[in-house]
Parts: C-alpha cells; structure tokens; sequence
C-alpha cells in the first residue's frame, strides 16, 4: 500500500476531503427504516393502480432517506426494462418546496414533475379539447391556481412514459393553503391524477399529513398510511437499537481511534429525540471538525460543540409527541370501535383458541429450535 494512505472498511482514503465524502454519503440500515422500507415496498408491489400512500413522522426521522433508497429499489428492479426501452420512467421523485407566499403553487408542482420527466417545451403546453381526446379523460381544474394545460400535459406524460409511482418528498407543504376545505381539495387533485393515470402516490411528510386523515370518505379509501417512528426511550428493544445504530455509526468513522459515541448515548438521544437523520447530520459536522483539527477521534467537547440547540430538540419532541398522541387515539377509537360492533369479543375468542392449539401441541419444557444470539448482531446493526 503506498505511504500515507489509510483504509476504512474497504475504502482507500488519501484526503480530508475523500474521508468527509466517505461518512457523508454513508447510511445505515437500522431497524426502524428497514421495516418500513419493507411495508411500503411491499404495499407498492401489491396495490391497485391509483393508490395514494402518506408516510409519516417527526422531522429529522429519515423519510427523505427512505425516498431515496425506494426509487433506487424501484429503479434495479425496472433496469431491463429500461434497457430495452429508453423511453419509460417507471418512477419518478420530487421534493415540494415550500411556498414562498405560503401558499401551495400548482402550477410550480407541475412544472417540476414536467421537468423531472424530461418534458419539452414545458412553457408552450397548451390544453386540448376533452373531447378530441382518444381516451375522453380529462382532470377537473379543483383549484383556480391551477393551469389545466399543465395538469393535462402531466397526466399525458405518465400514461405514456408509463409511470408506475411518483414519490412527493416534504409533501406536508401542500397544506400552506388557508380553510379546510381548500386542504380537501388539495388532496382531491392528487387523487385525482392517481385515479386517471393509474399511477401509485406516495407522499412522504411530517404528522402534519395527519390532517389529511380526516376528510371525506372515498378520499380515506383511496389512501393508506405508514408510521414512520422515531426510537422511543420508553421501549426498551429502542433504547438497544438506538445504541446500535450508534455503535453502527462510530464504526464507520474515518478516524484513526475509537470515538467511544455510545458512552454518550443518552446526550445523543436527547439532542435527536431518537431521530436518526438529525443524528447523522450532527456526527457529519463532527467529523468534519475532527477531521480539519486532525484529531484522532470525536471527542464529548467536539460532540457539545456542535450538538442541535436545546430549543430545536423540544421543538421537534414536542411534534414528535403531538404526533404519536394522536396515532395512539386513533387507535383507541379503533378498538372502541371494535367493542362497538362486537368484533372485541370475537377477536379475543379466535386468539384464545389459536393460544390453547399451541398448547397442546407443545411439549412441556421443550424449547423452540432457535439458535441463541449473543452482543450486537449484524442485522441489528
């Protein structure tokens, strides 16, 4: 190996920068993104054209990674297919800015979605009559922000470069509009496209996406949603993940000694709420000082130094804890439904007689063939 070089996992570093480039693009595949990488994938591969998914959680938690890594997985799994025929885009990927004047801009949304497949001439679309159109479908113009020339050349673009999914990052930005009713209307035009172009959305978001929940009917049977949680201290299966992924991290460190970042587990949890995406942010900068004071490692100083302000913390706990109150009372009407319809009671039966087969079916004393795990697997990792 030439002089001077130093190899981190695999990867022959020379330069300051090279090493800041090395953590900066690395992620892991911790425990909670991994299990909802897999339910959303998997209600993706088995929805029925048209759906719209809402993936949900505090700021920070990693949704914008989770996006990411779908349409890479979206992407591989299409590669054939794209190699036969350079004209398709099985999936496309957006982040919705957030408003200038506060409030949502349509026409900007469809530009952007124009532009992201590769659309000519976006400034000279001009709307066609709904009745010279083959199919005779044709979007409603919901809100009078909207251009139908637009919303029109959008929908043509997906039905003929055969869009399958369309992934709307920070979608919680479609909710800069004031009233109730302009909010349900939002969320009606991206039914809408789903429904004529038979593409599947999913819109990744913080709980504000909840107020979507609550509107009409037909719109709650067209969605579907994803809880995408941060790690909680109060469950104990967290607290080892979360230390896990700390560990994960410290590994994977381009330093010539050990940073010990676990024994400081509890002041990272405190400034990330156990929010993965603040975590990695914050051990980027970190090293990035490490690295430009060329220190051996990431010190508790370096750690304070450039932990998130105490205010931000509370602020994104506070949504945080907002956000999963209201999930956990979501859940309480669901039971209390089930208690309603009597569904309870039957539930309860069906679990006794499933417990009391397996009883009987099992030796006493006789273990299940499970091999025993010992320190911190490579999965948990």
């Amino acid at each position: 190996m030439e002089e001077n070089k130093e190899v981190f996992y695999g990867q022959t570093t020379t330069t300051i920068l090279e090493k800041k480039n090395f953590f900066r693009d690395r992620t892991i595949n911790h425990p909670i993104i991994q299990r909802v990488h897999t339910t959303l994938i998997e209600k993706i591969e088995e929805s029925k054209r048209g759906r719209v998914y809402q993936v949900f959680g505090p700021t920070g938690v990693g949704k914008s990674t989770l996006c990411k890594r779908v349409k890479i997985e979206i992407l591989n799994k299409y590669h054939t297919l794209l190699q036969e025929d350079k004209g398709i885009i099985p999936i496309v990927s957006i982040e919705l800015p957030s408003p200038d004047n506060g409030k949502f801009n349509w026409k900007d949304f469809y530009r952007r979605m124009l532009k992201e497949m590769n659309e000519p001439l976006i400034e000279y679309k001009i709307v066609s009559e709904p009745e010279k159109r083959k199919d005779k479908r044709y979007i409603p113009n919901h809100l009078p922000s909207t251009a139908p020339e637009l919303r029109e050349s959008l929908e043509n673009a997906i039905i003929h470069r055969e869009t399958k999914i369309i992934l709307l990052d920070e979608a919680q930005h479609l909710l800069k509009i004031p009233g109730a009713k302009a909010i349900q209307d939002q969320m009606d035009a991206i039914k809408s496209i789903a429904n004529l172009t038979g593409a599947v959305f999913v819109m990744f978001g913080t709980y504000d996406l909840m107020s979507f929940f609550d509107l009409n009917g037909q719109l709650g049977r067209r969605t579907n949603e994803i809880h995408f949680r941060r790690y909680d201290l109060n469950i104990a299966q967290d607290v080892r993940e979360f230390k896990s992924v700390i560990y994960t991290f410290e590994n994977h460190l381009p330093l010539s000694e050990k940073s010990e970042l676990v024994m400081h587990w509890e002041f990272l949890y405190e400034r990330t709420v156990g929010c993965i995406g603040i975590l990695k942010e914050w051990l980027d900068v970190c090293l990035i000082q490490a690295l430009n004071r060329k220190l051996p490692s990431i010190s508790y100083e370096i750690l304070k130094n450039n932990a998130p302000l105490p205010s931000k913390a509370l602020k994104i706990a506070e949504e945080a804890i907002r956000g999963e109150r209201d999930m956990k009372k979501r859940e309480d009407d669901s039971y209390k439904l089930q208690q309603l319809l009597g569904l309870s009671k039957l539930m309860d039966l069906e679990d006794s007689k499933k417990s009391n087969n397996k009883t009987k079916n099992k030796e006493v004393g006789k273990r299940n063939p499970n091999r025993d795990e010992i320190g911190i697997t490579e999965k948990e990792a």
